[in-house]
């Protein structure tokens, strides 16, 4: 009895020690930032000189800030678009991977291309991409006789979020398409086989089989996804920098117009925090869902 005690208060503390590490740089590099931000949200910061302290004034003004609120809203629009198009071509994508088509091996590594290419190469190819005089997208649409749909994509205030947005669908849908398609293979394969000698074709076994049984997946994806977006910044402002007239300004963005342009440290780590809750709320709905789901089969295994 005393041997296994001793053996297990060493395996404990050998395993406190390995994981000293790893809670030291979680520490420096996620807690403490965050305990920084919060002390800096109470205060006039500016970045420079002195920080007064402001008691909830910042956080006050955050609830009056119509123009953060336009941001949020905006940043909302845009997540929801992003996602559910994602989402659906991620599937899509992937169904295709599903079903061992011609040449499926070399499709999945093109498909991943756009998910594996550097923000910065990204941002530098769609600007070329849509720019309005010479861009490439106007120059086919002058060359196959729909000039009239040529744009200023990324510098129209109407087409500018919408840009923006299918940039990202262009990145994310890949990384969707990963995902679901690990669902996919996963799938028992003999209830598919059973539904292939009943007569089902792909499009039934699709929405009536592999549909369901990845479902779980597809929540996950969505809301990945979400807060993905809800936390995006750099593609967008290598596109786009919150312009033109603010129409892509979306939350992260308008932080650090706040807090790096017009000198609002203080108010800009508010709205940092205030963000930061927001995310923490959507990321917590999963589990939620999760534990309903998990009390409820319980309660039906134990009737």
């Amino acid at each position: 009895m005393a041997r296994s005690r001793t053996r297990y208060r060493r395996s404990a503390f050998l395993g406190v020690v390995l994981s000293l590490p790893a809670i030291i740089l979680a520490f420096l590099f996620l807690f403490w930032p965050v305990f920084v931000a919060g002390q800096y949200s109470f205060t006039s910061a500016s970045g420079y000189g002195d920080r007064d302290p402001v008691g909830f004034e910042n956080y006050l003004t955050a609830f009056t800030d119509t123009r953060f609120h336009d941001a949020i809203g905006r940043n909302v629009i845009f997540a929801i678009g992003v996602t559910l198009c994602s989402t659906v071509i991620g599937f899509v994508l992937a169904y295709m991977l599903f079903l061992r088509v011609r040449g499926w091996r070399a499709l999945q590594v093109m498909f991943l291309v756009p998910f594996i290419m550097p923000v910065v190469v990204v941002g530098l190819l769609w600007q070329f991409m849509l720019e309005p005089t010479n861009g490439l997208v106007n120059s086919v649409l002058r060359q196959i006789g729909l000039g009239s749909l040529a744009g200023p994509w990324l510098t129209g205030e109407s087409t500018a979020l919408a840009s923006v947005g299918l940039v990202h669908v262009w990145t994310l849908a890949p990384f969707a398409m990963l995902l679901i398609f690990s669902a996919m293979i996963g799938l028992p394969a003999d209830v598919l086989e059973a539904a292939s000698i009943d007569g089902a074709g792909h499009l039934v076994k699709m929405w009536r089989i592999v549909l369901p049984m990845v479902r779980p997946t597809l929540v996950l994806v969505l809301f990945v996804l979400m807060l993905q977006l809800f936390r995006s910044f750099d593609l967008v402002y290598l596109l786009t920098k919150g312009g033109p007239i603010g129409s892509t300004t979306i939350a992260t963005l308008y932080l650090f117009v706040e807090g790096f342009t017009n000198n609002k440290y203080g108010y800009a780590n508010a709205l940092g925090i205030i963000l930061g809750l927001v995310l923490g709320t959507i990321a917590m709905i999963p589990r939620i869902v999760t534990w309903r789901q998990a009390r409820i089969s319980a309660k039906r295994g134990a009737l």
